[in-house]
């Protein structure tokens, strides 16, 4: 998985901003959507989004922070169009950025059923890659009188975090639903700590959704660990309902992070035997302003690789391990459909081959998924892909035969990281695949600070591999020339440098000409390959058993997805004004709830 600067992944947080006064973590990307700079530092040393990123490093201190600002300096509320913006990066880049979850501690409304809003598609498309977004239920309960929550956390594509006292009650502010509220956690009280020592409390469901949002993003890694595969929504729900502790009030439960964490520890899969499995697209597409068509290939939703047509209909080809002797859904994903000057952009599927079977895109078992991968618009299988959508095979389990691999060959579950940097041209940055004996493990794109760039993939064990970075989008555009810039590349725990003996750069066509000595600057398109030794694969197990799947591990791909500019109602930050504690501590401000009132999340404060 690409960009992770972190062994828990990466956090998105969509709201003020940050503030140097507060611990920001390893931050990974920054964007303010509102201002439409690359700088989401303010003024304001108790921003909103300070607050709620610092606690979500507290209660999860392993994860990489992405900030994506969507409102002014002052906090006084986002569009609905910025916050849409927002979650279009997070599609477009969750794989490369090795995207965990995303925290919404905005809100207002009092929706009594399951809503959809304008970020709706988005939400669909962040839960299909397992991405779990996580929203505030809001502040305006009424003593529990309106069984409503904000409106987007009345979506069915998030998890709805309603603010409990943290003892099996609710604060008489505290919106929530026992149709729509997902969980419940600690929103009272809150306190939180500065880079400077001072404590502070925060209270709403502002900061009950930081805590699940640290859960989510600890219980994926767990996950990963123990399935080489993320949670799914309704499988992290299932895991903290399970685990979590019943409130006073029927149907609800608050959120019990240590006790999930154990369960999972406790519930290891047992090994499966699994289908080497080979999965050939052969298709052409149809460009439009010089964009040829794009496409993901999938197995049960995770991505396996990726391809760019041209209007040659050729065979590509994937590789992957899966449970055998089960049926999987193969799903070819149209990505960048588009229609530039006239031109139409169009994927054309002509056949998917999985393990020797060919299946015609027009077969019975085959379907076409348009738009989002959600179940809804499915028609019959056709080969012109018109619109966005999903080429959906049911291949029968007989296509996912039972392979032993011999002693000493079973895969090693291996891990390479890239520490890269690029230079920009044209405002694009430098972007490279990964390969492993030239087949795509992975992509990502690059900025100008070295970062690593971690993926993890299945290799047949006790055996010499190539590791090739393949630069892919060399350009001069307007005096800057793009370029790519390797420092090291760690296979298992042994760094190369571009420049040892073991490195070479094949410039150009990843074919074994105009080859020369490894370096650090790809000032061309071309790859840098390492001979890995043998000895650096070793195997997971002596049996002739395969190891567990990859499954969302090979979900760094290159992605190409268009943004969308909608105007839209405004929304504002659920906030909460943090207090200070003094040495008594007492906060410094009191709590509205003492006082048997609470603001309007839409305008101003959970705490004045």
């Amino acid at each position: 998985m690409s960009n992770s600067s972190a062994s828990a992944g990466n956090v998105v947080v969509i709201d003020s901003g940050l503030s140097s006064a507060w611990n920001t973590g390893r931050l990974v990307y920054q964007h303010d959507f509102y201002g439409n700079d690359n700088d989401v530092m303010v003024a304001n040393a108790n921003t909103h989004g300070a607050l709620v990123t610092a606690e979500i490093l507290e209660n999860a201190p392993d994860v990489g922070i992405i900030a994506l600002k969507v409102m002014p300096d002052d906090g006084s509320g986002a569009s609905e169009a910025n916050i849409e913006k927002a979650l279009q990066w997070v599609v477009a880049n969750a794989d490369a950025y090795n995207v965990t979850a995303v925290n919404l501690s905005l809100g207002g409304g009092a929706q009594t059923t399951a809503a959809t809003t304008s970020i709706s598609d988005e939400l669909a498309a962040l839960a299909a890659k397992r991405v779990l977004t996580v929203a505030a239920a809001g502040n305006s309960g009424d003593g529990g009188v309106t069984q409503g929550v904000s409106s987007y956390s009345a979506d069915v594509n998030q998890i709805c975090v309603s603010a409990s006292t943290g003892d099996g009650a609710f604060p008489s502010w505290a919106q929530r639903s026992p149709s729509l509220t997902d969980v419940c956690a600690d929103g009272t009280d809150v306190r939180i700590t500065n880079l400077s020592g001072v404590t502070y409390t925060a209270n709403g469901s502002s900061f009950a959704a930081p805590a699940v949002t640290a859960a989510v993003a600890k219980a994926q890694q767990a996950w990963v660990e123990q399935t080489g595969t993320r949670l799914t929504q309704d499988e992290f729900l299932n895991l903290a309902r399970s685990t979590g502790k019943a409130m006073g009030t029927a149907g609800y439960f608050e959120l019990d992070t240590d006790a999930l964490l154990a369960k999972i520890a406790q519930s290891a899969p047992v090994a499966t035997e699994q289908s080497a499995t080979t999965v050939i697209v052969n298709a052409s597409g149809a460009p439009a302003g010089g964009v040829n068509a794009h496409f993901k290939l999938l197995v049960d939703g995770k991505t396996v690789g990726q391809a760019t047509v041209d209007s040659a209909a050729k065979d590509y080809s994937f590789t992957t391990n899966l449970t055998a002797e089960q049926a999987h859904k193969v799903q070819i994903q149209y990505d960048n459909d588009g229609f530039v000057n006239g031109q139409d952009r169009n994927l054309f599927v002509n056949k998917v081959t999985i393990n020797g079977t060919a299946h015609s895109p027009t077969a019975a078992n085959v379907t076409y998924d348009k738009g989002a991968l959600d179940g809804k618009d499915v028609v019959k299988g056709q080969s012109s892909m018109w619109w966005g959508g999903t080429l959906v095979v049911d291949a029968p389990a007989k296509d996912f035969p039972a392979q032993n691999f011999p002693v000493g060959a079973a895969p090693a579950n291996t891990t390479i990281t890239v520490n890269a940097s690029g230079a920009a041209a044209g405002g694009v940055n430098a972007h490279f695949n990964l390969l492993v004996d030239g087949k795509a493990i992975g992509g990502a794109t690059v900025g100008t600070a070295a970062k690593d760039f971690t993926f993890a993939t299945n290799l047949t064990a006790d055996q010499a591999h190539k590791v090739q970075v393949q630069y892919d989008n060399d350009a001069v555009v307007n005096g800057q020339d793009r370029s790519l810039f390797v420092n090291k590349v760690t296979i298992n725990g042994h760094a190369v440098a571009p420049t040892a003996s073991n490195v070479t750069y094949d410039k150009g066509a990843l074919d074994g000409k105009d080859v020369v000595k490894g370096q650090a600057g790809l000032w061309w398109n071309g790859t840098l390959v390492v001979d890995a030794d043998k000895s650096w694969f070793p195997s997971a197990t002596a049996t002739t058993m395969a190891a567990t799947q990859v499954g969302d591990a090979q979900d760094a791909v290159y992605q190409h997805l268009v943004t969308q500019g909608l105007e839209a109602a405004s929304a504002h930050p659920d906030h909460a004004t943090a207090a200070l504690d003094h040495t008594g501590g007492a906060d410094l401000y009191g709590h509205f709830a003492a006082l048997d009132q609470h603001i309007d999340p839409l305008h101003h404060y959970d705490a004045a």
